[in-house]
């Protein structure tokens, strides 16, 4: 289903404030022949048990990764100018192969949540070789922000057994995603690069019966706009 698109006036309104920069850096930008609407971007990585100092993202694209990885097309280029609104982390496993939670730090994703790499870290947004941004502990400053991951597997539901811990990385809710203010422009000749680093060292994975050698946990970022592209 497409992206619903702004009218033509409110198109005029939404870039108004970013005109002069658009017309720098494309020569001659005329506003009544653009149009506007919503857009996300992604990209997930591997996050290995050991951990790793840095993590890189938005470097894969479509034709190197999948959709489920990323949505990019171009590496480290957007397809149209971008008005950034917010940013969110993310995170999945591609299975779970316990039979149940053993209320071990090491049966789920718990004790990471609460005292693993979830904590630390900084994220970093460079555009053309300058640094815009940094949130640090970015897993609870920009987090998922749609819901409650219970960590627990199906067994835990029924009979007399207890269920597992459940831990919010962040408030849950649209609205604890990080919130940029004020707003900014990414054009789309423009090289940008997100990494989430950890200074202090590496962070292993604590919940190593769910990360086991068979499964895989991938961190992501996410970053949503405003579009500008082409009337069509």
């Amino acid at each position: 289903m497409a992206l619903p698109t702004a009218s033509t006036s409110q198109t005029s309104a939404i870039i108004n404030p970013y005109l002069a920069q658009l017309q720098r850096m494309y020569g001659s930008f005329d506003p009544n022949r653009v149009q506007t609407r919503r857009r996300s971007y992604y990209s997930f990585v591997a996050y290995p048990a050991a951990g790793q100092s840095t993590f890189s993202f938005f470097g894969q694209t479509i034709g190197t990764s999948n959709r489920q990885l990323t949505n990019i097309q171009r590496s480290g280029h957007l397809d149209n100018p971008l008005i950034v609104k917010s940013f969110r982390t993310r995170y999945y496993i591609t299975s779970q192969n316990n039979a149940a939670w053993a209320g071990t730090d090491i049966s789920t994703l718990y004790s990471d949540i609460v005292n693993g790499f979830f904590q630390v870290g900084v994220l970093r947004m460079i555009i053309s070789s300058k640094e815009w941004m940094q949130i640090p502990s970015p897993f609870q400053m920009a987090p998922a922000a749609y819901g409650i991951p219970r960590l627990y597997t199906a067994d835990m539901q029924t009979g007399n057994v207890g269920r597992g811990p459940y831990a919010y990385p962040g408030q849950a809710g649209k609205g604890a995603a990080y919130l940029v203010d004020p707003q900014f422009l990414i054009g789309s000749d423009q090289n940008f690069m997100i990494s989430i680093e950890f200074p202090s060292g590496l962070v292993p994975v604590i919940g190593t019966t769910v990360v086991a050698s068979d499964t895989t946990l991938y961190i992501g970022v996410e970053f949503d706009g405003i579009e500008i592209r082409p009337l069509q």
